[in-house]
């Protein structure tokens, strides 16, 4: 024991330490590549049941068997709904029929990448039911535990909240409701924590005074319930450090609490290596470290006072994380948390779980979270956030530094540099004098953004839109997949907080449809609508945006074609001709080879053009594209799409003439980076 706590006692320890884990995790992660199982043409699999969710006529399933699989299924009725909510459970066994799924790397820039999220989560493969069979509904003791769980949430009107707080289970909250959640810088309240940990440990050591081998008691309930709620890295990561901090206290090794922390950090990384790609990871560790680095900064006796310097402290500290995850940051999320910390911790959770004992409390823990919507409603109105842009990993490193430097050595120099760094940061894009185009992966639909050096001038070519059709109440999903919050984002992280003019081509939704909801985020200065009657959608845009019927161009020169005006939406599309140095982009929309042919006495030679139509055979005529003679033809069109765009014949036509074609179907979003007459061109997928 001895020789043990000598070498725990050891800084040289914790160096190799560091070295051992790094390297570990690189090994694991980066060398040794993994892959599934299973055959490419597996049409039937077999599992048991780790976890699903049922959101309007989608089922969703994470399966166990050879390996982890994920598993979506379209219900087709309303009786097979109800059906599956009464027979789905934890811990069965299911047989799927149906086809693997091709998961697509990441499309647009700087979004989520849901393909490497489910390899760091050990998920190798997705599929898609067709049909669904129970096989085995013997179901093991801890699963039949999760169920009661589940059950018993159930049983109290199924309340969201209720099952966020005590299953960590988040999913059925209201997507605004928890978007606004989010952007108040207060999520993290929602996961499964110390702050939870601590209060139940209080809870149970309370209750189990007198008891003999209490702390065994203790441990063993707060490791089953870690369990049944599926494991999250922050309850993980307090639940070892707690019992680390029990082990030093009983064995007398007199080891810091940072050592501990970090001995906490090697355990869950030997557990798991692909944790260091969760930021939840980095998140609960470097805010926990930030509090015991600041212990005696935070001591007050004004208990208001302290709970505002935890706030400023945590917010210091995690401030790099929550920009490399949102490319922005909320500064009132200071003064939320001194609000919401205490609410939550002192009266929403401890109700939480006397309402899961007690189902009486439910109307009390109901007005808790009317409360807290309330408020959370009224935070978002009052909240001043400030968009940053992407920020690199070297970047956070210098932060972390110059900030723990400042707060070692108290000398104001350190803290100039800090302000200095922030603000360097900030304005980087003040250092960018290139142009930048992207053609954007929007699926079967339109959207190109143009940018200017430092940012000066941003045009955006339509927006891209989803059709959706009207379904019935039963169908409807909470959580529905959108494609603006991901456009939003990739603007955020090129620090774009205002679009000053977006051009419509025309009145189709694929071209239009994200506009509105666009503006929500990103302020829109002036639009360019198109000639010929205007259509619904066209007509809201113009009740809640600018409209305007020409705008002068800044830093793009800019030319418009004037073609007659037509009978289709498609013909009626505007065409126009953008001139960067010596480059030049023609974008047609979706007209037609009609109009094509009105173009051809006039000068349309570009270097890049934007095939018509998502490269449909009614556009790219041989004549038209010889006129233009572009070295390079992008097609915009939907993987999968129903009408097969783009047509062979388009496909032809651009063989024969030798135009290389990028096409956003295999390669994702397509970006021209363009400086000093020359240019280069980036594909999303590679």
């Amino acid at each position: 024991m001895k020789k043990l706590k000598s070498l725990l006692q050891s800084n040289v320890f914790y160096a190799f330490l560091i070295i051992l884990i790094s390297f570990y995790s690189f090994i694991f992660t980066k060398v040794i590549k993994y892959q599934s199982n299973y055959h490419e043409n597996t049409t039937k699999i077999e599992g048991k049941i780790i976890s699903f969710s049922i959101d309007g006529d989608k089922l969703s399933l994470l399966l166990k068997n050879k390996e982890k699989i994920k598993v979506a299924y379209t219900i087709k009725t309303k009786e097979e709904k109800e059906k599956l909510q009464n027979k789905l459970k934890i811990g069965l066994t299911l047989e799927v029929a149906g086809k693997k799924g091709e998961t697509i790397p990441l499309t647009i820039p700087n979004t989520f990448d849901y393909k490497k999220y489910l390899y760091n989560n050990q998920i190798y493969f997705t599929f898609h039911g067709d049909i669904i069979t129970i096989k085995e509904e013997k179901i093991a003791l801890l699963d039949q535990l999760k169920n009661s769980f589940m059950n018993r949430i159930k049983e109290l009107e199924n309340n969201p909240y209720l099952s966020a707080f005590i299953l960590g289970d988040k999913a059925s909250i209201d997507e605004e409701e928890f978007d606004a959640i989010t952007s108040n810088g207060i999520s993290h309240l929602f996961a499964l924590s110390g702050m939870h940990i601590s209060l139940i440990y209080l809870i149970l050591d309370k209750l189990l005074k007198k008891r003999k081998r209490k702390k065994t008691i203790i441990y063993f309930i707060l490791i089953l319930y870690l369990i049944l709620t599926g494991i999250s890295v922050s309850f993980l990561r307090a639940l070892v450090f707690m019992f680390l901090l029990d082990l030093n206290k009983i064995g007398q090794w007199n080891l810091s609490k940072i050592k501990i922390l970090l001995l906490t950090a090697a355990l869950l990384i030997f557990k798991n290596p692909f944790y260091i790609y969760q930021i939840g990871f980095w998140l609960t560790f470097i805010v926990t470290f930030s509090l015991l680095i600041c212990h005696q900064q935070i001591r007050s006796s004004n208990p208001f006072f302290s709970l505002f310097k935890i706030s400023l402290v945590t917010f210091s500290f995690s401030l790099p994380l929550s920009i490399f995850m949102n490319y922005e940051v909320n500064i009132t999320s200071i003064l939320n948390n001194v609000l919401f910390v205490p609410l939550i911790s002192i009266l929403i959770f401890p109700l939480a779980l006397l309402t899961f004992i007690f189902p009486v409390a439910l109307p009390f823990f109901k007005l808790s979270i009317l409360l807290l919507i309330k408020l959370n409603e009224i935070a978002k109105i009052l909240s001043i956030s400030l968009v940053v842009g992407k920020i690199e990993i070297f970047e956070m490193l210098i932060y972390y530094i110059l900030l723990i430097f400042f707060l070692k050595r108290k000398k104001k120099k350190y803290l100039f540099f800090l302000i200095l760094f922030c603000l360097l940061i900030y304005n980087k894009n003040l250092f960018d004098t290139s142009y930048h185009v992207y053609y954007l992966d929007v699926g079967q639909g339109d959207a190109t953004l143009l940018i200017s050096p430092k940012r000066k001038e941003v045009l955006l070519i339509d927006t891209g839109g989803t059709v959706t059709y009207e379904k019935e109440e039963w169908q409807k999903r909470n959580k529905a997949y959108d494609l603006t919050k991901n456009l939003i984002l990739f603007l955020k992280s090129l620090r774009i907080k205002k679009i000053d003019v977006l051009v419509i081509s025309h009145g189709d939704f694929d071209h239009l449809g994200y506009a509105l909801k666009l503006s929500e985020a990103i302020k829109i200065e002036n639009v360019l609508l198109n000639q010929g009657v205007k259509n619904k959608e066209e007509q809201e845009i113009e009740k809640k945006l600018k409209v305007v019927k020409q705008y002068v161009f800044k830093e793009f020169q800019v030319e418009f074609f004037k073609t007659k005006l037509y009978e289709t939406e498609n013909d009626n599309s505007q065409i126009l001709k953008i001139k960067i140095e010596k480059f030049s982009f023609l974008f047609t929309g979706d007209a037609s080879k009609t109009v094509e042919k009105t173009l051809l006495k006039k000068n349309i030679k570009s270097t890049f053009l934007k095939l018509g139509h998502h490269g449909s055979k009614t556009s790219s005529e041989e004549s038209f594209l010889k006129k233009v003679s572009p070295s390079h033809a992008i097609i915009s069109s939907g993987r999968n799409n129903k009408y097969h765009h783009p047509s062979k014949e388009t496909m032809d036509t651009l063989n024969k003439l030798k135009i290389e074609s990028y096409n956003t179907q295999n390669r994702g979003t397509i970006h021209i980076k363009i400086k000093d007459n020359k240019y280069h061109i980036i594909s999303t997928i590679t």
